[in-house]
């Protein structure tokens, strides 16, 4: 097999829980002894610091090439050209890894480039054509998949679903595999397009319907995608080796995090629920709460945060042992249709309690144990700016959970010990191979 992965979240090392799981999934095919590569975004001087630690480690020694890729610019103005670094990571990941920055500016910078990028994406899913630097990219993407020439390419963006089952591409024999991270990549229910650089058009679920196979990575989002699209997809939970770590793929060791004092919240954003746990730590002062930005936050969530005496912020953070390292207790409020919770699961194997929302497939990563709180959920109803409308919450039931895990040694022990044991029973049943065998399966026309 030859599996060709196409990534959309930025950053060589993302947060994102999608580009981690999807990497986990190259990482092991690849140890399978089938070839894979991915096409990414990486950020001003990662793919350097990334070579500048292996040689340094002596762990091997990496294959790099560096091109250009010229884009055109909308307006007609001299175009920018975004480095291409061309690396082989560790166990045998292929990567193409655009130069996240120079990409962004020829959709007029940073700021608006998602939006841009949408604005194109759908014009080019409508019509087969868009703008130049759009075309440029697909040229670019296109002439990528011919060069490897893939038994299968996955996506999970109508942009990359339309290329690749574009005419140009007709001569290849692959198969073309969607992977559904979240509801708002699918073009129809309420949560279409609900996030702002999401493209969302008509012709998207047509998209879909031309594919050989599409992957959800939850139960909630496998009945979301029948429901209201009346679209079948395959569940298949993450490969397990998402949650395993180190060279040999080991169990996350057990901590014992009873005697450190923060009630932790990762990428708070509003969508994550950010206003319960902004008025949870305003209703308990005597705490100290801890968050880790990733790519959800802005400013407005920002701002309450700092304004709170007992909140302690701090950027994104890439070694996981520093992650969770000071976290008694994890608080997941989400209220938009989570489409499974990956940190839940990593925190429940480190024996950390979670405090979770029943939102989307949250109860599913939880795994039904202590503690689930019901919340009022995000219903896709929108402002003026095209952001969701946050809903009112209680947050009494959350101050009650985490007060008692916070002073109660013998329960917070009791939810330690199980929601370690459960989870690790859960994983140790996971099949490493289900994913690969699907995928195998749909060459000979299983589809689901």
């Amino acid at each position: 097999m030859r599996a060709f992965l196409i990534q959309t979240a930025k950053g060589l090392f993302s947060s994102s829980g999608g580009y981690k799981a999807n990497n986990a999934l190259l990482r092991y095919l690849s140890s399978r002894g089938h070839r894979v590569r991915q096409l990414c975004y990486s950020y001003r001087g990662e793919v350097e610091h990334y070579m500048q630690t292996l040689n340094s480690s002596g762990d091997y020694d990496p294959r790099l090439d560096t091109r250009v890729l010229h884009m055109r610019l909308e307006d007609g103005k001299p175009g920018i050209d975004v480095k291409v670094h061309e690396i082989c990571m560790d166990h045998g990941v292929e990567t193409l890894a655009l130069d996240s920055e120079a990409f962004d500016a020829a959709f007029s910078g940073k700021a608006d480039s998602p939006n841009q990028r949408a604005r194109m994406s759908a014009e080019y899913i409508e019509k087969g054509t868009s703008s130049a630097p759009l075309m440029d990219f697909i040229s670019f993407l296109q002439r990528e998949i011919r060069r490897f020439s893939p038994t299968h390419i996955i996506s999970n963006d109508g942009l990359s679903m339309k290329a690749s089952l574009a005419s140009e591409l007709a001569h290849l024999t692959m198969s073309r595999i969607a992977v559904v991270h979240t509801a708002e990549q699918l073009p129809f229910g309420p949560f279409a397009g609900g996030v702002p650089g999401h493209s969302s058009t008509t012709r998207e679920a047509d998209l879909f319907q031309q594919l050989d196979g599409i992957w959800s990575v939850s139960d909630a989002i496998r009945n979301y995608a029948l429901e209201h699209g009346q679209l079948q997809t395959r569940f298949l939970v993450h490969h397990p080796w998402t949650y395993l770590v180190g060279k040999d793929h080991e169990m996350p060791s057990r901590l014992f995090n009873w005697d450190k004092k923060f009630v932790a919240m990762i990428n708070p954003c509003p969508v994550k629920g950010s206003c319960i746990f902004v008025n949870l730590a305003r209703a308990c002062p005597q705490l100290e709460f801890l968050t880790y930005m990733s790519w959800g936050a802005d400013d407005a969530t920002v701002k309450q945060m700092e304004d709170l005496p007992n909140m302690t912020i701090l950027p994104c953070c890439a070694k996981e042992k520093d992650l969770w390292r000071d976290i008694k207790v994890l608080v997941v409020p989400s209220l938009w249709c989570e489409a499974w919770g990956m940190v839940v699961v990593e925190a429940h194997l480190r024996g950390i309690p979670v405090v979770s929302s029943n939102s989307g497939a949250l109860s599913e990563s939880m795994l039904g144990l202590d503690y689930i709180i019901p919340v009022n959920p995000i219903s896709g109803e929108r402002d003026e700016s095209g952001r969701y409308t946050v809903p009112e919450q209680d947050v009494g039931p959350w101050v009650k959970a985490i007060t008692k895990l916070m002073q109660d040694r013998p329960e917070y022990e009791r939810v330690s010990a199980t929601v370690r044991n459960k989870t690790k029973e859960w994983l140790k049943g996971n099949n490493e191979a289900d994913i690969e065998t699907w995928l195998m399966g749909i060459r000979t026309g299983s589809k689901f």
